[in-house]
């Protein structure tokens, strides 16, 4: 039997896209699988993952007392010691992740290392990094970089089910982290009124506590025949309850959040709305069957840490009444400058965001870059020959094939 461990340090929707990752590992019934998490997911990365051994460890916001934080640590670590992993998968680029790191071999990480002081990446991090100089022409979705950390890969479709409504009404997330990427409640609430007349049932406002004054605020831009349906869950739910209830929607609203991707992970249809920083190519949902109104203005994607200098232009195509009218089902109007329609799939690499209406910048060069990197993760020839050379020229450095990796 060999024992894997997953070290996944960042917050909700990571564990959630960590998913064809750690599924991947336990597709093979004789393998021992265990995830590291913060303290404060353990619970829903233990719903998310049965028969998966969880460590919860004190790492964002801790309150822990010095002596029990060092008692919990030291206990965990003494059983990673006791289990000599085969492989530990080491997912993310900061500080507690490669002090976790010096723990192991070289020979066991992959991923994220450190070696003689030195933090470093591994060849597939190393490569996919390099994207990150164009974001528009960057393909690849965060659950498929972390599920090709493991060769094979688990196969795309068997990661999340297909999208399908369930009979239990409607679902809106108000807000996520950062604030650029949530839409104005005026704005989301005319978008909730034409969803609403296409589905029946109650609708369910989620959100931590912090989100329940913009639920309150809601309620006042909708009409009261779409008021009497509301249940304002926000700072009500538990990881339990809120997979209860995201389980049996008929369609859930939101922006780039945790909840979105907890919905994909259940197969509940999703229509997210993508703006600011977001791009959905790097965190839309992963599945088939959801929807995306990605905000495509000259500036987009931006940086969440930088002041929007055009007053967030990218929320003003989402007012537009094509957009209203295709959320309650009339899909004749052309969509508006600066906004584009996407609908999700798989193929055997991995997420696709296929376009319905408008355009997307930087097609070419994504999609080449895209079959560059499914080549590269299959073991398979390029499908697109032409578009081989530019983006094997942004991708590849000479030393990933001139010199041998030690």
């Amino acid at each position: 039997m060999n024992r894997y461990l997953v070290i996944q340090l960042a917050r909700f929707g990571d564990i959630v896209q960590t998913k064809r990752l750690v599924r991947g590992v336990c597709a093979d019934q004789e393998n021992e699988v265990h995830l590291a998490v913060d303290a404060g997911l353990a619970d829903l990365a233990g719903l998310l993952y049965p028969g998966v051994r969880i460590h919860g460890l004190p790492v964002h916001g801790s309150r822990f007392d010095p002596g029990v934080l060092l008692r919990t640590c030291g206990t965990i670590f003494a059983d990673w010691k006791r289990a000599d992993f085969h492989r530990v998968f080491n997912c993310n680029h900061g500080g507690c992740n490669h002090v976790l790191a010096g723990l192991f071999a070289p020979e066991q990480l992959i991923g994220y290392h450190w070696r003689h002081g030195q933090t470093l990446r591994g060849p597939w991090p190393e490569m996919v990094f390099r994207l990150s100089a164009n974001r528009l022409a960057n393909p690849l979705n965060l659950m498929d970089y972390w599920g090709h950390f493991l060769q094979p890969a688990l196969a795309p479709e068997l990661v999340n089910p297909p999208a399908r409504p369930k009979g239990g009404g409607l679902g809106v997330v108000m807000a996520g982290r950062h604030a650029r990427r949530s839409l104005p409640i005026p704005v989301l609430g005319r978008l909730v009124q034409a969803a609403a007349a296409k589905f029946d049932g109650s609708i369910h406002l989620l959100g931590t506590q912090a989100e329940h004054p913009a639920a309150r605020q809601l309620r006042d831009h909708l009409p009261t025949t779409v008021q009497s349906r509301l249940k304002d869950l926000t700072g009500k739910t538990n990881w339990a309850a809120l997979c209860d209830v995201v389980q049996g929607l008929d369609l859930l609203l939101t922006p780039d959040t945790g909840t979105m991707h907890l919905a994909a992970h259940l197969g509940t249809p999703i229509t997210a709305f993508f703006l600011s920083s977001a791009w959905c190519f790097e965190t839309g949902p992963y599945g088939e069957g959801h929807h995306v109104w990605q905000a495509v203005e000259s500036c987009a994607p931006c940086l969440e840490s930088e002041s929007c200098g055009r007053s967030t232009a990218c929320v003003q195509p989402f007012t537009d009444r094509a957009v209203l009218a295709r959320l309650s089902g009339d899909a004749r109007r052309p969509l508006p400058e600066g906004l584009c329609l996407l609908r999700t799939s798989v193929d055997d690499f991995g997420a696709q965001f296929n376009a319905l209406a408008g355009e997307l910048p930087e097609q070419e060069p994504r999609t080449g870059r895209r079959e560059l990197l499914r080549s590269h993760c299959l073991r398979l020839p390029p499908r697109k020959l032409a578009m081989e050379q530019e983006p094997a020229s942004s991708l590849y450095n000479e030393t990933d094939w001139m010199i041998e990796k030690t």
